[in-house]
């Protein structure tokens, strides 16, 4: 009886053993892994698939080393020259030393490439407080000359700081798979209606995820019949007089955008004026003295935000008007302003 007894229970632990020693011999390819100055290599896709783990095959490569995670997920497009861009251009994805680079103005080519580092993973949970920056920057109406010149210095600011970073003009790249690796969508100048109704509901929740916005300039100058932007912007742009030098007052110096900042702040540039005023909604940084230029039928009696930020949604919005010139993003002051900006729609600082 007692050599049955043992028997039975000698064959019970080996099936429990083999239970738990088989598994579903599945991959999880929702992130890239690399080791610590492990470098990826390139990889092209077409972003815009319907799955999470679509988006992985086709936008990450990934190697093997100390287990840290990083997505890499760049895409380069190329538009049409002239004020609108009605192309549907190609992307690549490519990994290494952060860098951007645009083409000339009027729609040449944007390319963006990331280092390795975090991510944010499928569901919009970040995995690190690195900034993942997409930046975005189509144009279906007026078309800035400043926007390959912004991309190259956002691309240069990401990789002084071991940023991640990507720049399209690909409207597919709006789905959940899409903004998947960023946790930071700058939408620089973008105009016109830019995206289809599916690709603003992925944009819902990407922000409702808790991941950051970052607009720059004429970010408010588009998608005027989507309330729900128009909320996460702050306020739809107007009017603007002629570019010209005023007189800014910085309201708040303690958040990150303004923190290097002076109580006022004297540059030239294409002054905004809005439908609306945002301050009742946001966290004015800086208005603009109505009194230092001519603002013509931009004035906003007296009252005049130029940058701002709120949580909405759960996520992070940040606007800046500023930015029309090229000569922007040469300037230190301006640049750190957006680092500011971009750092707090990160989460990386408060």
């Amino acid at each position: 009886m007692l050599s049955q007894r043992l028997c039975r229970l000698a064959i019970s632990w080996l099936c429990f053993a083999c239970s738990e020693s088989s598994g579903d011999g599945g991959t999880d390819t929702t992130r890239a892994s690399s080791g610590t100055g492990t470098s990826l290599s390139s990889v092209s896709a077409s972003v815009g698939p319907t799955s999470v783990n679509a988006a992985a095959s086709q936008a990450v490569a990934s190697t093997t080393g100390s287990g840290m995670t990083a997505t890499a997920a760049g895409e380069s497009t190329t538009s049409s020259a002239g004020t609108a861009d009605t192309s549907s251009a190609d992307t690549s994805t490519s990994t290494g030393t952060a860098a951007g680079t645009g083409g000339s103005a009027g729609g040449s080519s944007l390319t963006g490439s990331v280092s390795a580092g975090g991510a944010q993973g499928a569901g919009g949970t970040t995995t690190t407080v690195t900034p993942s920056l997409l930046v975005f920057s189509r144009t279906l109406s007026y078309r800035h000359a400043s926007i390959p010149v912004a991309i190259e210095a956002l691309g240069s600011l990401a990789e002084a700081e071991g940023w991640e970073f990507a720049a399209s003009e690909d409207a597919t790249v709006f789905s959940d798979a899409g903004l998947a690796p960023y946790n930071v969508l700058v939408m620089l100048s973008p105009t016109g209606d830019i995206l289809d109704a599916a690709q603003q509901a992925a944009f819902e929740r990407y922000i409702r995820a808790g991941n950051g916005y970052v607009g720059i300039h004429a970010a408010s100058d588009t998608e005027f019949d989507w309330p729900w932007y128009g909320a996460l912007v702050g306020a739809f742009f107007d009017v603007h007089p002629d570019i010209q030098q005023a007189t800014l007052i910085v309201e708040d110096r303690a958040h990150p955008s303004t923190a290097h900042l002076s109580e006022t702040w004297v540059r030239t540039d294409e002054w905004y004026g809005f439908r609306t005023n945002p301050r009742p909604d946001v966290t004015v940084l800086i208005s603009i003295d109505e009194e230092s230029y001519d603002a013509g039928e931009s004035e906003m009696d007296g009252d005049h935000p130029i940058a701002w930020y709120h949580e909405y949604e759960g996520g992070r919005s940040f606007y800046t008007a500023l930015g029309h010139t090229s000569e922007s993003y040469s300037e230190p002051e301006f640049m750190a302003h957006l680092k500011g900006g971009i750092e707090w729609a990160a989460r990386l600082a408060d």
